[in-house]
């Protein structure tokens, strides 16, 4: 089973007016008050400070969670690659537009939601954590390095074996994210090509780093059920 029945994408920040624009300039449309999705996932932007961004779970079991072997600290669980999962223990506060993220629709005009992206040096130790937490995959891949992608049916979870070190990640896709950035780009946001792309005008794969300390990847490509 999930943590809980209900999880969002944490956004900690001093003005949750202003995040709250600027992800609306994204395309991701208020469904409560600081609250903002794009149709698979919950976005929160919170005033004040936290890891940013953190997945924050309601409806949580605590007992259960550690009987899964889990260490809760003060509430919370830190994956080996350090990203911070709130465990709450209130009712959700909301529901989620979906019951399966890979089969819900996408909303804002970034596309639809692909996964959380981690980085990792080391994906078994990584794998192992999100498993303990009832996320399953379909299996690793290891074209061009080793990766998967690992769902709870509520979030979507991208480990990724490289030796960067980057924020984590809010990824979509499109098949014309080309027309999308240079969209963005004329709004004024400062999409950048990935260092891998040659060409630095080409803006098929971008990175899109709000004021807020959430990065977002914008990729070219499309995601099915049979292909997340």
């Amino acid at each position: 089973m999930p943590l809980g029945p209900y999880v969002e994408i944490i956004n900690y920040v001093d003005d949750p007016a202003a995040a709250g624009d600027t992800y609306q300039k994204l395309g991701l449309n208020q469904t409560a008050d600081n609250v903002y999705t794009d149709g698979r996932y919950h976005l929160r932007v919170v005033n004040g400070e936290g890891a940013n961004p953190a997945l924050r779970y309601y409806g949580v079991d605590l007992d259960a969670v550690k009987a899964r072997g889990l260490t809760v600290t003060d509430n919370q669980l830190k994956s080996p690659r350090g990203v911070t999962v709130e465990l709450f223990t209130e009712a959700p506060p909301l529901n989620l537009p979906h019951s399966d993220v890979m089969r819900a629709p996408a909303t804002s005009r970034l596309g639809k939601f692909g996964e959380f992206s981690t980085f990792v040096h080391d994906l078994p130790t990584e794998q192992a954590f999100w498993e303990q937490c009832d996320f399953a995959t379909n299996g690793v891949q290891n074209e061009p390095y080793n990766w998967g992608i690992w769902t709870d049916d509520l979030m979507l979870i991208g480990l990724h074996e490289r030796d960067i070190d980057q924020p984590f990640t809010i990824t979509h896709f499109d098949p014309n994210m080309k027309a999308v950035n240079n969209a963005l780009k004329a709004d004024g946001f400062a999409v950048q090509p990935i260092p891998e792309v040659e060409d630095k005008n080409d803006l098929s794969y971008t990175t899109l780093m709000t004021p807020f300390g959430v990065q977002f990847y914008l990729f070219t490509g499309d995601v099915t059920p049979e292909n997340p």
